[in-house]
């Protein structure tokens, strides 16, 4: 299948991408006259460039995936992080107002991040003032051999050098944590490139946002594709839309389950019940091998009726597979509620997941088959009012509502009940049939050779109404276009909402802060990956 899967389609929308982001950099530095690489791109011109981006090693800190009673630093010694510090969308450290205790010794200040070690150095923080009350640097990799760093004022700055210690692996950090979740200041200014994008014409400017949404399409398309090297197609779904169902970090979670408990094994399993039992063994067994089923609580004479049905009915599905799953149960942590409302505590999520297991594992109707053929199938002059219903029709087929269900009314076995709320909503429908069914269906119709699918994705990739807004794309937009109002002109797709994404990850190298980062002032520009 990966020898198959080589596009000519995706290596356009990536020429497509570069030659604009190319013109558009050129007049760029001539309007400021800037043609010169920046003194900032100097200092590490000849490093090794890495597929990461600081952004991601930020979230790391501020969500502590970390082994925290390993912590060393640099120097050996013993590390604790009493409070990782507020994230700053500003000028100046990374994190403010932290508190760590380095041999005992308590440590209040602020937080540097970096990729590489060397960056201290590098982005001139030992001779900037401001950078003074850093009681820690951390960086992903140690890329010198020093175990200190020094400030302006001369005082000596311990090192914490991440790798060593992540929980879980970087790869799985990589794959599930996305730094598009995290805080977004507001730019303090319009950015160095607002006015050309205003000066542009109106056709021009959607072409240079069409390509880049159309590249940040292929970015996750090819994601995919490196995902099939490990995982069958429907294992592959079934763990991104189980990613999809986690809240930041516990993103992680969500995907090292779907590992532990692979679909095609739960699938098994499920011939020996009835068809109506199979979400609650699907249940059973997330919940199980996640080890969110708090013991003993149907023992307690004070268990009501329906909280107890619950656990018998789990523990009766849970006894005939748990000697499959002993040495596969996540370990126990509190990650699973951090940052949660709680109509998104993971008794609900999974509640959730179970049944639309059900529908990707149905083999009469297997949801994404039926999908794939019902797309390929679509008149190639649909009009919009077509389009509205196909995409009103399986964004049903992904919601689940099930008002009966005991999660629907509860948060967490044995909580008090509450209103009864659908399971997974159209909101995260929306976002399960943007972010993975069309990009997967591109995939298929690659692998697959079938012209007409990947015809027909493309059109509803293209016609797809935006989604909710967020951080980003409301950063960008101030960014790009300032408060003139213009940005109203563009935004009505998904598609061209994803190129604000791809400008910020490409253009703006993730600096939230500042210009500074600008590729379209540091010639030549390689797309990522």
């Amino acid at each position: 299948m990966s020898q198959a899967f080589a596009s000519a389609a995706a290596e356009e929308s990536r020429q497509q991408w570069l030659e604009a982001h190319e013109r558009f950099g050129e007049d760029l530095r001539r309007r400021l006259g800037r043609a010169a690489t920046p003194e900032w791109a100097e200092a590490v011109a000849e490093e090794e460039p890495l597929p990461l981006d600081e952004r991601l090693v930020q979230a790391i800190w501020n969500d502590q995936l970390l082994r925290a009673d390993e912590l060393r630093t640099a120097s050996g010694k013993r590390l604790e992080v009493i409070e990782p510090g507020r994230w700053n969308t500003s000028r100046g450290p990374d994190f403010l107002g932290g508190r760590v205790r380095i041999l005992g010794q308590d440590e209040p200040g602020d937080v540097e991040i970096h990729i590489r070690s060397a960056d201290w150095r590098n982005h001139g923080h030992h001779q900037d003032f401001e950078y003074n009350n850093v009681v820690l640097h951390v960086s992903l990799h140690a890329s010198d051999d020093r175990p200190f760093d020094e400030k302006q004022n001369g005082a000596r700055l311990e090192r914490l050098i991440l790798e060593p210690f992540l929980e879980p692996d970087l790869d799985t950090i990589r794959r599930t944590l996305n730094p598009d979740d995290y805080p977004y200041g507001r730019p303090a200014e319009e950015g160095l490139c607002a006015r050309q994008f205003l000066a542009l014409k109106e056709t021009d400017a959607r072409a240079f946002l069409r390509s880049a949404g159309r590249a940040r399409i292929e970015d996750k398309i090819a994601r995919f594709h490196a995902q099939l090297a490990s995982s069958d197609p429907l294992q592959l779904l079934y763990q991104s839309l189980m990613v999809g169902q986690g809240f930041k970090s516990n993103k992680t979670l969500y995907f090292l389950l779907s590992k532990r408990a692979p679909l095609r094994e739960m699938m098994d399993y499920a011939q020996d019940v009835a068809p109506h039992e199979r979400p609650d063994l699907y249940l059973s067994i997330l919940l199980n091998v996640a080890q969110l089923i708090p013991p003993g609580a149907d023992l307690l004479p004070e268990t009501d009726p329906e909280t107890a049905a619950l656990r018998e009915r789990l523990g009766r599905h849970w006894r005939l597979v748990r000697g499959y799953y002993a040495d596969r149960l996540l370990p126990p942590t509190k990650r699973w509620y951090a940052g949660m409302r709680p109509p998104g505590f993971p008794g609900r999520r999974l509640a959730a997941m179970s049944i639309l297991l059900g529908r990707l594992a149905d083999p009469d109707a297997p949801l994404f088959e039926v999908f794939a053929n019902r797309l390929e199938r679509l008149p190639l002059d649909l009009d919009a009012k077509g389009w509205k219903a196909f995409f009103a029709e399986w964004t049903e087929q992904l919601t689940v509502d099930a008002p009966d269900h005991y999660f629907a009314t509860h948060f967490t076995i044995g909580g008090k009940p509450a209103k009864p709320q659908a399971l997974l909503g159209e909101p995260a429908a929306k976002s399960n049939f943007f972010n993975v069914l069309l990009p997967l269906a591109v995939l298929k119709a690659r692998v697959e050779r079938r012209r007409d699918l990947e015809k027909r994705a493309w059109m509803a990739i293209q016609t797809y109404p935006a989604l909710t807004a967020n951080s980003v794309t409301k950063f960008m937009k101030k960014r790009l276009f300032a408060e003139s109002g213009r940005d109203q002109a563009f935004f009505r797709t998904e598609l061209m909402q994803q190129a604000l994404f791809k400008v910020f990850q490409d253009c703006c190298a993730h600096n939230e802060r500042t210009c500074e980062d600008c590729t379209f002032l540091c010639p030549p520009y390689r797309p990522p990956g």
